[in-house]
């Protein structure tokens, strides 16, 4: 029988192999889906892009769950060419010194080629949010085309995971490794929705179109899994935060009810068990996109260092 922590760091390790920004997350997206096949677990895929897949419960009358993390990552795009390379344009929130020369970045072309060059300097004004890309080898590209920063795939160094896209590959993994015991063993009382979605580092996109149409029951519960920068009580290290909010919203008591059972649960099972609690401010997750329309909702976080690759 595999090992449950062995199998979540490959699925995270498969999953950070394709590198991806906001609505370039087709090679995510076919790892997830080759996930589910490999674990027996059928899927559909919405008119946003987003994955579903579903657990089904014993008992209709007891709580659905929807678990929630998106593929993409801060990046850039670029949108046309210069005299020194091409002009790309931010595609997240990517760190100001992004915007100075000589960053390392890789070039994506659909075919999964990678090209190596880097920054060469702000283009136009600040509210533009576009740099200059000098390749090292000249090349012709046809706009628009994806553009991520040369950094790691996976790599585990001690009790660290260093990766270029930990958001939110992590949370894309950790879902897929719930799913992935949930359909070996015994079926869980309520559904349990593993949702995979796109473009939410510019704007939630995926997420707020689904919870818009009402993709999910209006009852169920929301968690969203995400990767999220530390703050003082969700350090690195101290076990994974149950997220009272973000930025934008407090989360709703009933939906992190189901988190506080599951902690209590595993620290009867391991005393050891480490587990925060803390209203993560530094941003705004996919839990806000799902409360704006009605649902009740909660999240995980993994205290992230080096947030969207900041040093």
């Amino acid at each position: 029988m595999t090992d449950p922590k062995d199998q979540a760091l490959d699925f995270l390790s498969r999953l950070g192999s394709n590198p991806a920004t906001a609505f370039w997350e087709d090679g995510v997206a076919a790892t997830v889906k080759a996930i589910l096949t490999e674990i027996g677990l059928g899927y559909q895929q919405d008119d946003f892009g987003n994955i579903i897949a579903k657990v089904t419960g014993t008992d209709s009358t007891a709580n659905q769950l929807a678990i929630i993390a998106h593929m993409d990552h801060p990046g850039f795009e670029i949108t046309a060419s210069h005299p020194n390379g091409y002009i790309a344009t931010a595609m997240g929130g990517v760190p100001p010194s992004s915007f100075e020369a000589s960053v390392p970045v890789q070039v994506l072309l659909p075919d999964g080629t990678r090209i190596s060059g880097t920054t060469a300097g702000k283009h136009g004004d600040d509210k533009d949010r576009q740099l200059v890309i000098k390749l090292d080898q000249p090349q012709d590209l046809e706009p628009p085309v994806s553009v991520v920063f040369d950094l790691v795939d996976f790599e585990l160094d001690g009790e660290h995971i260093r990766m270029r896209a930990v958001d939110d590959l992590a949370g894309c993994g950790s879902i897929l490794a719930v799913l992935s015991q949930l359909t070996a063993g015994d079926a869980p009382p309520g559904d349990v929705y593993g949702v995979f979605t796109r473009a939410e580092e510019v704007g939630l996109v995926g997420a707020r179109l689904m919870a818009e149409v009402g993709t999910l029951p209006s009852e169920t519960l929301v968690i969203s899994v995400e990767s999220s920068r530390t703050l003082p009580g969700a350090e690195m290290g101290e076990g994974p935060v149950i997220r009272v909010g973000d930025a934008g919203f407090t989360f709703t008591a009933d939906a992190e009810s189901v988190l506080i059972r599951a902690r209590e649960t595993l620290r009867e099972r391991d005393s050891g068990f480490k587990c925060q609690r803390q209203l993560m401010s530094g941003g705004t997750c996919e839990a806000s996109a799902f409360a704006v329309f009605g649902y009740q909702t909660t999240g995980i976080a993994f205290p992230l260092g080096n947030y969207h690759n900041g040093a």
